[in-house]
């Protein structure tokens, strides 16, 4: 502080614009200072809270909350102040992989086999019996949907459980799969394969002569797909997209010793030894660009021989982090200068390190243990409930399905029929698979019709129990990305029964997160709305209280008030009811 004095003091003794402009500059640029600036972590946590049961896995950390999965066969959260959230009795053991979604929900999986989905205040949304436990942590994609890894086989599920397709990879997966940067699975299985699965079910494999410890995914310019895969032995091999399109494999050069943790960020990879040092490699060659110490070597009073997936890393715009269970280093990413080191003792998994720079360790003493390590937090877009996907899978505007290029022949009732059974029968088996998109762009382009300029409502070339129809067969097939589109049908079509099959199907899916379902049920409440259709209103209802239920606050928030302003608003007696049922149910 003695130097900022003396800054001060010199340029209050300037007598020219000059300084007093400076003056000005300098509160403003040490601010920005200190917003950038790590904190220098205590060994103390912040917080402590007493779980009553041992952790396993690592803590699971979204919406600004943790999740921890205790040996006891409980699920707890709790806030990144400290406050106590919700507990999750299973009543028989799980497995340690528990995942969340961007809306919060949690996850997890009985050693039984069953899949468990809870709200973000604890209730259960639904369970299904897949008869084995996972084999990793259930991937959560770009739209919510769920890849649930099961020995050799893998499950696409929708946030509410809807199946799309299940497909049998042919051998176990040995790697776990991880989200790769066009929203798809990359994972090695156990017979040597490097398998790509698309959110559709296409598959892709490549040969590889052993199995790797860690996939990494990178993104390139041209983006085209790019993977670094470690091995054991130090050995590095890249897996890339050639002009062709065919996935290729190089040899890049080794590292010195067994990498036991692996991440990328854009086009860097960071990886740490077994000796504890930290080294980040460049993309696509692999040239070493720094080696720094953590907290794990011998040099900085560490075991110095950390075995394989007993440490995890995180790199963002923020540095590179390494955890394991005797603490956690920041690194600078330019140069790998060390921004701090926090070493922690009995920990019984490896730490998570948050978005908001907190980081959680469950203890063998059975307490979760919080310290704040960071002053900066994650700077990537949000919406209200946390960062936005990295992608798209294009659902929400698909390009013209195959049944647009037939004209006005798509149009016949027996051929509309026909479609509809098609895709009724798909959902039914659960296996939509690669169809998914062209079924989407069909029902939106039959379902939307009426939002078309040249719509003619007294000679409609669609039905509108047809309309219905695919309105309900789109809640089925369930991908966040047709809230948008769903909203603006409810908003602009006229006839109450579409209204109605809209709201149906928005809480069919479940999921919101930028809240357009609910602002376009909000505007019910104005006072020229025409649609005061008593169905409507009921179907709003519903619909609110299944998207409050799924998600929990802030949409709860809005949505309960919402539905308390349907109870006090001069609408019929019925929805007012109806309203006060649904409101009366989220508390039950």
């Amino acid at each position: 502080m003695f130097g900022i004095q003396r800054i001060f003091k010199t340029l209050l003794h300037w007598q020219r614009p000059l300084g007093l402009i400076l003056v000005c500059m300098v509160p403003a640029f040490l601010s920005a200072q200190l917003r950038q600036a790590p904190v220098q972590p205590s060994s103390e946590p912040i917080w402590e809270q007493d779980l009553m049961g041992t952790v396993i896995g690592l803590p699971t950390l979204q919406a600004e909350s943790a999740v921890v999965v205790l040996e006891e066969g409980d699920v707890k959260s709790y806030s990144r102040f400290g406050n106590w959230l919700w507990t999750y009795h299973a009543n028989e053991k799980l497995s340690a992989h528990v995942s969340r979604s961007r809306e919060g929900t949690t996850y997890a999986c009985t050693a039984g086999g069953t899949v468990l989905a809870i709200n973000r205040v604890g209730r259960e949304l639904w369970k299904l019996e897949l008869g084995n436990p996972v084999s990793s942590p259930i991937v959560v994609g770009w739209d919510s949907r769920l890849f649930i890894p099961i020995g050799s086989k893998v499950y696409c599920r929708t946030a509410s459980g809807y199946s799309l397709w299940m497909i049998d990879l042919g051998s176990p997966i040995f790697v776990k799969p991880i989200l790769d940067h066009r929203g798809g699975l990359a994972m090695v299985l156990d017979n040597n394969e490097f398998a790509l699965l698309s959110h559709l079910s296409s598959v892709e494999k490549l040969q590889l002569n052993s199995k790797p410890l860690h996939i990494v995914p990178l993104e390139t310019s041209a983006g085209k797909d790019s993977f670094f895969l470690f091995y054991a032995a130090g050995t590095v091999e890249r897996i890339y997209r050639d002009d062709t399109g065919s996935l290729v494999k190089e040899s890049l050069p080794a590292l010195a010793q067994t990498p036991v943790a692996a991440v990328g960020w854009q086009d860097k990879v960071a990886v740490t030894l077994r000796d504890g040092r930290v080294q980040l490699l460049s993309s696509p060659g692999g040239e070493l660009l720094w080696t720094a110490n953590s907290h794990e070597t011998a040099a900085e009073q560490g075991s110095g021989n950390l075995e394989p997936y007993w440490a995890a890393m995180q790199f963002d715009e923020r540095g590179i982090y390494t955890l394991s269970t005797k603490g956690a280093t920041g690194f600078r990413e330019s140069d790998g200068a060390r921004w701090w080191i926090l070493r922690i003792t009995g920990a019984a998994a490896i730490p998570s390190f948050s978005d908001e720079g907190y980081l959680y360790s469950g203890g063998s003493d059975r307490i979760l243990h919080a310290y704040w390590i960071e002053g900066r937090k994650r700077n990537v877009p949000q919406s209200i409930y946390g960062p936005t996907p990295e992608g798209s899978y294009n659902l929400g505007n698909p390009p013209p399905s195959s049944w647009a290029r037939v004209g006005d022949g798509r149009f016949d009732p027996v051929i509309v029929r026909t479609m509809h059974d098609e895709i009724e029968a798909a959902i039914k088996a659960g296996q939509v698979g690669q169809a998914e998109t062209d079924y989407v762009a069909y029902l939106m382009e039959m379902a939307g019709i009426s939002l078309s300029p040249n719509y003619s409502p007294v000679r409609p070339q669609v039905q509108i129990n047809d309309r219905v129809e695919c309105i309900r067969l789109l809640g089925y097939l369930g991908s966040r990305e047709t809230i948008p589109f769903l909203s603006k049908l409810f908003t602009n079509d006229r006839e109450p029964i579409i209204k109605s099959a809209c709201c149906e199907s928005i809480g069919r899916i479940g999921v919101d997160p930028t809240g357009d379902a609910i602002r376009a049920f909000t505007y019910l409440l104005a006072p020229d709305n025409a649609a005061m259709d008593p169905s409507v209103l009921m179907a709003a209802a519903t619909a609110t209280k299944d998207l409050c239920r799924f998600s929990g606050p802030p949409l709860s928030d809005t949505g309960i008030r919402l539905l308390r302003s349907f109870t006090a608003t001069d609408f019929p007696v019925p929805v007012k009811r109806h309203a006060t049922k649904e409101l009366e149910s989220l508390f039950r």
